[in-house]
């Protein structure tokens, strides 16, 4: 009969636990759906809203530029979703996209802030990795004129003369580091200039011709969001184009801290006020403490402990207790915060 009882224990113990599982993922599912639900109501409000201004910039529908922004919107905050559909300009909307707020509108000459989502841009490597190759793909750029191109994609750039990956690149990148070569230049004296799609052609050269096989470095911004081609190229001679990418710069993702509760513990012997600091581990800094203890404990003080340049490296709680001679115990927590990294 034991045996039985404990089989018949161990079942139920199961399906319980079954139970518990299928409920938490159905509670997850229906968060995930939510979510979802959310992005897809705000992305409408995005399109219906913007689109002639969508139409004048990028020269495409606004059910295209919605294809081309489908992962976009996927990868989104919801929050961040929110603040686009809720945005009084178009550069705003663009910029709350990605979590900051529109270079567009901000001044030229800005201090640069760790986590700023339009300065403090993150540059990932990646091997190198060609995305044009005019030779292979497209034919010769003519002198004067100009070609638009792809700086990203969801499959491959095989029909720019490129790999048959997409390099690695994410959706709507920010900036491309970039080898551009110009190759089998006609004219000896000239320039080609790479620049974003929805922008003017700038008065400036990323390679000055003197003769052919020439190349340059660039950081090579790109059209976003939703832009059918990322960057364009302008020649004032006929010349085939080769571009090699060894990285992008992107908003950075944000991460929640790391954290950790130290905690110190011990006894009061006496009736005598003491001060008991729990320490943070090196590298990490207090944002936060407490005080415990069983009836009879008396916190007199509670606050952070502080190094001689005002960093709060613990928590301290001063104590004291009415149990004469009493060996009743005390805890005292601080929590302890760094941004992640090495």
């Amino acid at each position: 009969m034991k045996a039985k009882h404990r089989k018949v224990l161990a079942v139920s113990v199961t399906l319980g636990v079954a139970a518990l599982i299928t409920l938490a993922y159905a509670n997850e599912r229906r968060a995930v759906a939510q979510d979802d639900a959310q992005r897809a109501q705000y992305a409408s409000q995005i399109v219906k809203r913007w689109g002639p201004q969508i139409e004048r910039r990028y020269g495409m529908a606004p059910g295209e530029w919605t294809d081309q922004m489908i992962g976009t919107f996927g990868a989104s905050d919801v929050g961040n979703l929110r603040r686009a559909a809720r945005a009084g300009t178009f550069d705003e909307m663009t910029g709350a996209l990605f979590g900051g707020s529109s270079a567009a509108n901000l001044p030229d000459i800005r201090p640069m802030q760790i986590g700023d989502t339009e300065n403090d841009l993150v540059m990932t490597p990646l091997p190198p990795c060609r995305i044009v190759d005019t030779r292979v793909a497209g034919g010769i750029l003519t002198g004067n004129t100009t070609r638009s191109f792809r700086g990203w994609t969801t499959t491959d750039f095989i029909s720019q003369g490129g790999s048959a990956t997409n390099c690695g690149i994410p959706e709507n990148a920010s900036v491309l580091l970039a080898n551009v070569v110009a190759v089998n230049t006609a004219n000896p004296v000239g320039y080609l200039t790479l620049y974003p799609t929805n922008t003017n052609r700038p008065n400036a050269a990323t390679i000055n011709f003197v003769g052919s096989d020439i190349a340059n470095h660039i950081a090579l911004k790109l059209c976003r969001p939703g832009c059918a081609n990322q960057f364009t190229a302008f020649s004032t001679s006929n010349t085939h184009l080769v571009v090699d990418i060894y990285g992008y710069y992107m908003e950075p993702v944000a991460t929640p801290l790391d954290c950790v509760v130290n905690t110190q513990t011990g006894n009061l012997l006496n009736l005598n006020l003491i001060n008991v600091t729990s320490t943070c581990p090196t590298g990490y800094t207090a944002t936060g403490g407490g005080c415990g203890g069983p009836i009879g404990l008396t916190v007199a003080s509670s606050g952070p402990a502080v190094d001689a340049n005002g960093t709060p490296t613990g928590w301290t709680c001063g104590l004291t207790t009415s149990i004469i001679g009493g060996l009743l115990g005390y805890e005292v927590d601080a929590t302890c915060c760094r941004i992640p990294g090495r």
